[in-house]
């Protein structure tokens, strides 16, 4: 198969943690146990003109839980001043308070992404596991009031699937513009009983998505999902349809094919997707990189994303990939997903609404 030529690294995430507030069901920081281990701030100062002169354009800061972080206005001044863009993926509890949200804001804080589980107080505290809701909604409420960038998001599961459509109706009521969906994947310490009970098959998905956008349409509220799944599972017209009206992303290729992302965690490891916690490609710490140029030769040589992981992660996750016509914009959906479901009997299968 012919590889498509590799891109420069667009976006960083940082972990900046991984303690958190909530103990949402499917996170793919599980497996950290939520441990409290922070990333020194001088390895985050040291990170940003390193990924910065690679070509870096946003930098998000994620965990676990950013805004328990205490460095991280600090660290968004200092983005700021490198002209990188700084957002932060957030379970939204913190920003209930008015006046942290208006320091981020004040400090040059670009964006916020704001998890929220469901259209109801029940199915959100359900699966974050903590009574959150009142507290999210109040931060959506700030960032309303003092016209900070952000987007909601959930992530679509067994448990919330059916609460989509009210979830977006609720929130166009309220001005917010930005509503988006991405789905549960499964993560390397998943237990297929944590799959059967949380995450929707490929299937399951790609109806869901489908129904969804057709009430959207009709109920001209704007939306979109990201879903890393194949893309020969949508009816063809209708995913014309919804990309061509940006309710879909235009390929359902994720940044690991491509080497556009990059994640760094607290003791230094390097990972090539947030999902791979506790299996990274290296450890910038260990093998001495203190510049770009150190980091390049890694990045872009057999220990990074485009040397041996590349060679693993480049294949056809079904012989009916081969021919098909969205290859190369879809790669056959998140790797991750064909650990516990079987690609030759979802790939290609035709069960759509």
């Amino acid at each position: 198969m012919a590889l498509k030529k590799l891109a420069k690294i667009r976006t960083a995430w940082l972990v900046l943690n991984y303690a958190c507030t909530n103990r949402c069901l499917g996170c793919y920081a599980q497996s950290s146990q939520f441990v409290n281990q922070e990333m020194p701030y001088e390895d985050a100062i040291t990170i940003m003109p390193i990924i910065k002169d690679m070509g870096v354009l946003d930098c998000l800061a994620i965990g676990g839980e950013p805004t328990l972080y205490k460095h991280l206005i600090n660290l968004i001044v200092a983005a700021k001043n490198l002209g990188i863009d700084f957002k932060i993926v957030t379970n939204g509890r913190n920003l209930s308070d008015v006046a942290y949200i208006k320091a981020l804001k004040d400090a040059g804080l670009k964006h916020a992404s704001i998890s929220i589980e469901g259209s109801t107080a029940q199915t959100h505290n359900l699966i974050t596991r903590t009574p959150s809701f009142d507290q999210v909604m109040k931060g959506i409420d700030n960032c309303l009031f003092l016209d900070v960038s952000f987007n909601t998001l959930l992530t679509i599961s067994k448990v919330n699937f059916a609460e989509i459509v009210d979830l977006a109706k609720m929130l166009h009521e309220i001005g917010v513009v930005n509503i988006l969906y991405n789905i549960g994947l499964p993560s390397p310490e998943s237990s297929q009983n944590e799959v059967d009970d949380f995450i929707l098959n490929p299937i399951e998905v790609a109806n869901v998505i489908s129904e969804a956008y057709i009430e959207f349409k009709n109920l001209g509220i704007k939306a979109k999902f990201f879903a890393t799944i194949p893309l020969c599972l949508f009816d063809d017209n209708l995913l014309k349809e919804m990309i061509g009206a940006d309710y879909i992303s235009n390929g359902a290729h994720c940044h690991i094919f491509y080497g556009t992302g990059i994640v760094f965690e607290p003791k230094g490891n390097v990972l090539p997707c947030t999902h791979f916690v506790g299996h990274p490609l290296f450890n910038w710490h260990s093998i001495g990189i203190k510049s770009s140029d150190d980091f390049s030769d890694v990045w872009y040589g057999k220990q990074g994303i485009h040397g041996d992981f590349k060679e693993a992660i480049w294949k056809y996750p079904s012989q009916k990939c081969v021919d098909c016509q969205h290859w190369g914009r879809c790669v056959g959906g998140c790797p991750f997903l064909w650990t516990h479901f079987n690609p030759n009997q979802i790939i290609n299968s035709k069960e759509v609404s």
